[in-house]
């Protein structure tokens, strides 16, 4: 390549060639070598390449590698590499340049001098141009009283500079401790070789496929069969079937391909496919085809290879393809749930649906329905429906028709009745309320309620409540301040619907809940969205008293409303019997009436009674679920004061207490009334926009779990709200509910538990994706399980999780860990479009760790040539949400972006886990080493102001990043971690781990203001396992417990790859174990 410059420095002793090739890698100006180790002296104190090469030449006093060499010594038993700039022999002649026509004349060329430079007037011992031997030593040709002749030099053998060895001192000591001097000659090592070297002066690489040390390790499934000959980095990649930074991850059940970034297609029997090339062993599930089973059976076919058709369907042969189910129905003769059953006999049309006429043999075309074979007596025409027309005398026809029409006279008023009565039985339950269509204030109703105007004068008893309601009650609009909290389908009726509906129900097995929901999320999610289609929706019940004039302001939305059966009710006021309305519902829970009260958030109407409810209520917890302001629209007043006390009407409340989370926050009031006075907790979760469902159910299973653990000795309601008090309350409680119901039967029954809520307030859960995501929440909490721990009991917790059970394989850590595994997030190419454009590919080290969009810190200072991209992600901890920002060792074009995000985030803090390898040419050394020394990126400048290894586990450096247009310095600290060899899964030492936490905990405790930065090579193999140490030692500060589990679970959401191994599994419980011994 253009930028990598070789020195070789060519030399023979008895006809062997010895070539020293000193590669790049990323030091300093004024470093070079292995580990950068070694200065360079160059002249005026210029920069070398990485080969040590002077660009401006050596001073005077030095030559050769690095201008190490003292001019006035030679290296080598001959001088033959000497370069120097002695220039008089030891007899004090001056030296004749080696252009001069003699010399010229004797052979000598630039060929035979080990610069390939003919020099000038100075003492070289280059190969003689006609018997290619050297001299004894170096020597120069001078005229000696009018004599021309040659003499030796005065120079005297000298030791190799530190670090260099052998004759010429070419080779560099690669010992296991880099700061041992070999030995001068044979450049042994008494520590060893270093990893990655082999031989007995620690001189030769590891083979392409071992590293290591003494090259016993033996290389992953590298692509090329190749890895760094030191760490074992497969840095082009894996071979098909394995994945990480070593390549010694098999691809985990479900994906296969190089980097294990292809997923499996539907293998026969949910088998797993080769993670090679990701072929199905035996076949496809049905609706599948091809040799990785990832082809949808073509339109018209289905079932095992596609092999059976279905082209008798409505449409066109558009069949399930799995079960080969027509969806439009069959075509005119057939019937069944695939269409191959041919019309029995008397049956025709599409489906089957229509009988035959009066056939002879009661046989007619199973397409047409004609009668091939002719009429019955009596009848005629092409379907022989038709009966024949006697011919009659006209007396007999008087009093046919006579006869017929007291009969028709009888049927038609028998027929009345029934509709009257019917009329008068659905009226009072069906109340239609439609919406303003003219946007005159006018109501208009469907057509059906309106023909109640035309008949009421001919019924008895129409239900006069119902119509004066219908008069009274506003137009239902949609709400220009949330869509998503309060739309109903405008093409849904907003009608009370009949109270006596089917019962839906649905019990799924705990044991068969992961493959239920994979069925029903099968062709983008069909399943889940005709089982919640089948819900009831609108309004199931009256609700007279919300619709009064006097509550129309309180109902924060205006097609809302508290049912009249289930409202819960004030105590009103002495002087107003009609202040007992507020919009708040008493909802069942598993095997416990009126367990909660699904409430919408408190517009300023009802901040009064919302209080009142809680006072009356007795309530201890409420559960909040929305934040005051969304998308720039007010949700929900707020109804507490952030600090002393506020009165609401008779109840006093009064802030006690803040504690923030990530995710969540829980506040505490004592509240008064009546020289009474009682405490309660608000728990109120943040991180749930007002569409749709959470990104993850993680976070809200353990803000759950939160609220679980408070727990009070009355059995008084949990009040839950969000904005409008359906949608994300009715997921919150559809959750809590069936957990509950799990725990005690085993089992979960979805729509029945939703059915129940909407009994009581309506459209509970408000659209199908909040629907499936309780389905996948009820997944997680029953996989998972309990795995919070109290540090009280953790040392005998842990020693029962790593015991083995009779009759068991595994450990319970083993099998937390397997779940964890198996429910680990995987990011889509969709995810991570930023990464994956043509102009960021280049800045990611590994292609299997891109970060994901949605958490990705865009870059804001303008830097020349770059744009906004970095791999790195943001990580909550556990009280602040983008705690750390971990990202990769920088690659040599990254190194402007990191200093760019640390200064565009106020990230102050970098903790660095990998080793620097000076040889690396991927990894660039982003610091300045020496002092006063500043390196420049646009408008950033970075200088180093202190360096100290007083403690050898930790090497600490303060920076000072300026902004020279803004005029602004912040300091940031680095603190790299030295304890812990990339070849390892886990560090040396718990202890020493523990010291860099402690340091960095301290430092930003006194100075931090951002996020903490974590990187290593990969950012994930170690940064990972600092995070999650880092925040569950912040849990158990916090809150004085452990979960391991959760902990890792969450940092998974942002970056799939942490915690890559049981080792480092177990070693998050080791570092918990040792903080809980020191407190």
């Amino acid at each position: 390549m253009a930028n990598i410059r070789t020195l070789c420095l060519l030399f023979i002793l008895v006809d062997l060639q010895i070539c020293l090739c000193v590669a790049q890698s990323v030091c300093s100006p004024v470093h070079f070598g292995w580990k950068c180790r070694l200065s360079c002296k160059c002249k005026l104190g210029d920069e070398c390449d990485s080969s040590g090469k002077c660009k401006q030449g050596c001073p005077d006093e030095s030559y050769g590698l690095g201008c190490l060499f003292d001019t006035t010594s030679i290296y080598d038993s001959h001088g033959k590499s000497y370069t120097g700039s002695v220039n008089k022999t030891k007899d004090g002649n001056q030296c004749l340049p080696w252009t001069n026509l003699r010399i010229v004349h004797i052979g000598y060329g630039s060929d035979n001098f080990p610069d390939g430079i003919v020099p000038g007037p100075y003492c070289r011992n280059p190969k003689d141009p006609k018997y290619g031997n050297y001299f004894s030593g170096p020597f120069c040709y001078v005229l000696k009283e009018n004599q021309f002749t040659h003499e030796m030099c005065n120079l005297t053998k000298k030791e190799c500079p530190d670090y260099l060895y052998g004759d010429g001192c070419y080779r560099e000591c690669h010992c296991k401790n880099i700061s041992e001097l070999c030995e001068k000659s044979l450049g042994t090592c008494k520590s060893g070789c270093a990893p990655g070297w082999t031989g007995f002066s620690c001189e030769n690489k590891c083979k392409t496929d071992r590293y290591g040390i003494e090259c016993t390790e033996s290389c992953g499934k590298c692509k090329n069969e190749s890895c760094h000959h030191e760490t074992g980095q497969c840095l082009e990649g894996c071979e098909a079937g394995f994945a990480g930074e070593f390549c010694k991850i098999r691809c985990m059940t479900g994906t296969y391909g190089e980097d294990c970034h292809k997923m499996c297609g539907k293998c026969l029997n949910k088998e797993n496919c080769s993670y090679t090339d990701g072929i199905c062993p035996n076949g496809c599930e049905d609706g599948y085809y091809g040799i990785q089973c990832n082809k949808r059976c073509p339109r018209g076919t289905y079932g095992r290879d596609c092999a059976f058709s279905c082209l008798n369907c409505h449409n066109r042969g558009f069949c399930h393809p799995n079960t080969g189910e027509c969806e439009g129905g069959c075509i005119a003769g057939f019937t069944g749930p695939g269409c191959t059953q041919v019309c029995e006999r008397g049956s025709y049309g599409e489906n089957c649906s229509q009988t035959c006429g009066f056939c002879r043999e009661h046989s007619c075309d199973t397409y047409t329905g004609h009668c091939v074979g002719g009429c019955e007596k009596g009848y005629e025409g092409t379907h022989c429906n038709q009966v024949e027309k006697p011919i009659v005398t006209i007396g007999a026809s008087l009093i046919g028709g006579a006869i017929a029409g007291a009969i028709v006279s009888v049927v038609v008023i028998l027929i009345l009745i029934v509709v009257l009565l019917y009329r008068r039985r659905r009226f009072k339950k069906v109340l239609q309320v439609s919406r303003d269509q003219n946007g005159a204030g006018e109501q208009s109703f469907s057509p059906f309620t309106n023909r109640l105007k035309e008949m009421k004068e001919n019924l008895l008893d129409t239900g006069h409540e119902t119509e004066r309601l219908l008069k009274k009650s506003p137009s239902i609009e949609s709400c220009p301040l949330e869509q998503a909290d309060n739309q109903i389908n405008e093409n849904q009726e907003p009608i009370y619907a009949n109270v006596d509906m089917k019962n839906l129900s649905s019990p799924v097995k705990l044991k068969d809940l992961e493959e239920y929901i994979i069925v029903k999320k099968m062709i983008d999610s069909d399943g889940f969205k005709k089982e919640y289609g089948d819900l009831p929706g609108g309004l199931m019940a009256l609700c007279r008293v919300a619709l009064k004039p006097e509550n129309k302001p309180k109902n924060r939305y205006n097609n809302i409303f508290a049912y009249d059966h289930s409202r819960v009710v004030l105590d009103p006021h002495p002087n107003d019997p009609q202040s007992d309305y507020v919009n708040a519902s008493y909802i069942d829970g598993y095997n416990s009436p009126k367990a909660y009260i699904a409430s919408q958030g408190p517009n300023k109407a009802m901040l009064v009674d919302f209080w009142r409810m809680v006072w009356q209520q007795k309530v201890c917890k409420i559960v909040m679920l929305t934040n005051l302001v969304e998308t720039c629209k007010k949700k929900c007043e707020q109804y507490w004061p952030d600090e002393g006390s506020r009165e609401f009407g008779e109840v006093t409340v009064e802030m006690l207490d803040t504690a923030e989370y990530t995710d969540y926050t829980i506040r505490s009031f004592r509240i008064s009334a009546l020289k009474f006075s009682r405490i309660i907790k608000q728990f109120h979760f943040t991180s749930w926009s007002d569409h749709g469902a959470p990104a993850s159910p993680t976070p809200l299973l353990n803000f759950r779990r939160k609220v679980q653990q408070y727990s009070v000795d009355n059995s008084s309601p949990v009040l839950v709200h969000c904005s409008a008090g359906i949608g994300r309350t009715g997921t919150y409680i559809a959750l809590d509910y069936l957990l509950k119901q799990a725990k005690a039967e085993e089992k979960v029954d979805v729509p029945q538990c939703v059915q129940t809520l909407r009994s009581n307030r309506v459209n509970m859960i408000q659209n199908w994706e909040q629907y499936v995501f309780v389905y996948e929440a009820l997944l997680e909490a029953i996989q998972a399980g309990e795995t919070t721990i109290p540090c009280s009991v953790l040392i005998d917790t842990y020693e029962e999780i790593c015991t083995l059970t009779p009759g068991k394989s595994t450990t319970p850590l083993e099998d937390q860990f397997e779940i964890l595994q198996k429910t680990c997030p995987i990011l889509d190419p969709e995810d991570c479009k930023a990464a994956l454009l043509a102009e960021n590919i280049s800045k990611n080290r590994f292609r299997n760790i891109l970060p994901a969009d949605r958490c990705r810190p865009l870059l804001y200072t303008q830097v020349e040539g770059y744009n906004d991209y970095i791999n790195a992600v943001f990580l909550p901890g556990y009280t602040q949400r983008d705690a750390y920002i971990v990202t990769q060792m920088p690659l040599p074009n990254t190194v402007a972006d990191f200093w760019r995000m640390l200064y565009d985030y106020s990230s102050d803090t970098v903790v660095m886990l990998n080793e620097f390898d000076r040889n690396d040419r991927s990894c660039a050394l982003y610091w300045p080493e020496e002092y006063g020394y500043s390196v420049e990126y646009g408008p950033l400048s970075i200088e180093l102001l202190f360096s100290s290894e007083a403690d050898t586990n930790i090497t600490v450096r303060t920076f000072k990043l300026s902004h020279h247009l803004k005029g602004e310095d912040k300091a940031v600290k680095q603190f790299q971690f030295n304890s812990w060899p990339d070849f390892k899964s886990v560090p040396n030492s718990t202890t020493a781990f523990i010291k860099l936490l402690d340091a960095v905990q301290e430092w930003t405790k006194q100075n931090g203001k951002g996020p903490v930065t974590v990187h290593c090579m990969n950012s994930a193999s170690k940064s990972g396992l600092y995070c999650a140490v880092s925040l569950q030692l912040e849990r158990m500060r916090v809150d004085h417990e452990v979960d391991i589990y959760q902990t890792v679970k969450q940092l998974r959401i942002n970056r799939p790859q942490f915690i890559e191994d049981m080792e480092q599994y177990r070693f998050c419980y080791q570092m918990a174990l040792t903080h809980q011994d020191r407190q």
